[in-house]
C-alpha cells in the first residue's frame, strides 16, 4: 500500500526515526480493516497521534471501534467546555490545505 505525497511526508515529519514502524502499524491496521483505508482517516489518525507510536495505537484502536470519533477529535475544536463544537479542518484535503476559515 501506498500512501498520499502529503500523508506520507506528514508521517516522516511527525514520526522521524520511528516512521518506518509508524507506516507498518497504519498498513497492518489498513489491510485488517478496509474502512480505515479512506485518505481521510488516515490524515486524522496521524494528526492525533503527534508522532507519538502509542498514541498511534490508541487512535487507532479508537477507529475500528468508530471512525466518526477520530474524524470528530481531529476535525472540530471547542469539544469541552461550553461551546459549541465548530469544525476547523477538513481532512479529506491534504495537510497543507485542511485548515478552513472559521467566522465567530
Amino acid at each position: 500500500m501506498t500512501f498520499k505525497d502529503d500523508i506520507e511526508k506528514r508521517i516522516d515529519t511527525d514520526f522521524d526515526k520511528s516512521a518506518d514502524k509508524a507506516k507498518s502499524v497504519l498498513i497492518s491496521a489498513i489491510e485488517k480493516t478496509d474502512y480505515l483505508k479512506t485518505d481521510r482517516v488516515i490524515r486524522c489518525i496521524i494528526f492525533l497521534a503527534k508522532g507519538n507510536l502509542i498514541d498511534l495505537d490508541n487512535y487507532i484502536e479508537s477507529a475500528l471501534k468508530d471512525t466518526r470519533d477520530v474524524i470528530f477529535w481531529a476535525e472540530y475544536e471547542g469539544l469541552k467546555g461550553k461551546r459549541r463544537p465548530k469544525r476547523i479542518r477538513d481532512f479529506d484535503k491534504s495537510f497543507e490545505y485542511c485548515t478552513i476559515d472559521v467566522k465567530e
